[in-house]
């Protein structure tokens, strides 16, 4: 609690100090693991807040595979998950299943994965018909003993070096896209060509080929800061549009970022505003991956969340969200899915999907990054 303290009044050399006394008595605390790296984040040690980001990630799921990865499957998992982190849908077990296809063919895994793949579509078939995509159902791990071995597990996570130089593109005009926000009312700015081509390709490398969508959601696969959504690339990225956007994001402090992974047709993210001052909003998916190029992307609404809402309400309660948008006359903003396409804009503004409609297959998902500066203000 001290070290929240210490980091919520930006000291974050004493909150690192109170993190790392509390995990000296009690060492197996993800929470306080994650809290250090954040400070560690804001005292610009991107090695140290890995490291810690790592270790809370390896509390939950287990230590990420490496060495020989056929003797792997042998071994028994841990930690354990609760019963609810093993249950399934269609959504879920198709992206593994094509997940696994990819990572086969492009021979990240060896053979023996093919025998987890064959059970994962064993029971993506058990599954079919008996559950929507808005809930999931419990499997017997004894009839698909690999599945329970590897589900939900750092199986591979790519780890290739992120790129030297510049993440964000050096050549947009940084003054020109503070001074769009500044002035729009509300507060929201398109920006194109946001990443280097080498760091889009990266970044496209580490969301296909890291086995870390864990989080099931109504149609789509999300993938979390604390639960191994987290690279060197990602931090220094967060760090960069800091620095090149200081009027915008003015020295907030960083707090949480997630990637989402859609199905080709399923709805997508409802109405929603976040916890947070500023959302960096950006789509890393080819654009001929998209069947609807004037759709696929973002609604951000002229209206805020009142500030007397809370998070549950303002962040899930869609239906009174879309009642209170209806009676306030709210039109949204349309920002169409471009590949390495960002919308910058106040957090408090509610937003959702636009009508994903994307091409079948694994490389062609819809697949979108958030970043989120700052605390929302009451």
């Amino acid at each position: 609690m001290l070290g929240t303290v210490m980091s919520d009044l930006g000291r974050f050399d004493q909150a690192a100090g109170w993190f790392e006394r509390a995990l000296a008595l009690r060492a197996d605390f993800p929470e306080a693991y994650f809290n250090l790296g954040l400070a560690r984040f804001e005292q610009s040690d991107f090695q140290g807040a890995l490291r810690s980001f790592g270790r809370s990630v390896e509390l939950k799921r287990g230590e990420t595979w490496q060495g020989d990865l056929s003797a792997r499957l042998g071994r028994e998992p841990a930690p354990p998950f609760e019963p609810m982190d093993m249950g399934v849908n269609e959504v879920k077990l198709g992206h593994d299943c094509e997940q696994l296809e990819h990572l086969l063919q492009a021979g990240a895994l060896p053979a023996a994965y093919r025998e987890v793949l064959q059970d994962y579509r064993s029971l993506l078939e058990e599954t079919r018909g008996k559950v929507d995509a808005d809930s999931i159902i419990p499997f017997d791990a004894g009839r698909h003993p690999l599945v329970a071995r590897t589900y939900k597990r750092p199986i591979y996570i790519d780890g290739t070096p992120a790129p030297a130089g510049a993440l964000v593109n050096p050549a947009l005009d940084f003054r020109g896209i503070e001074e769009r926000y500044l002035e729009a009312r509300p507060n929201i700015v398109t920006v194109d060509d946001l990443l280097t081509p080498a760091a889009l390709q990266s970044l496209r490398r580490f969301c296909l080929d890291s086995t870390i969508w864990n989080n099931i959601k109504p149609g789509y696969l999300g993938a979390y800061f604390y639960d191994g959504f987290c690279s060197e690339l990602l931090l220094r990225l967060a760090s960069e549009l800091r620095e090149r956007l200081p009027r915008v994001i003015r020295g907030l402090p960083f707090n949480m970022m997630w990637g989402y992974k859609c199905d080709s047709t399923l709805p997508g993210l409802g109405v929603h505003a976040d916890a947070a001052a500023v959302n960096v909003n950006f789509w890393i998916t080819a654009d001929e991956a998209n069947l609807d190029p004037g759709h696929g992307g973002l609604l951000v609404y002229t209206h805020d969340a009142p500030k007397d809402w809370g998070f549950a309400k303002f962040n899930k309660d869609s239906a009174t969200i879309l009642s209170y948008l209806d009676s306030v006359g709210s039109v949204p903003v349309r920002v169409p899915h471009r590949a390495n396409r960002a919308v910058i804009f106040d957090s408090d503004l509610f937003h959702a999907s636009d009508r994903p409609h994307f091409r079948e297959g694994y490389l062609n998902r819809r697949i979108n990054i958030t970043l989120l500066y700052g605390q929302r203000s009451t």
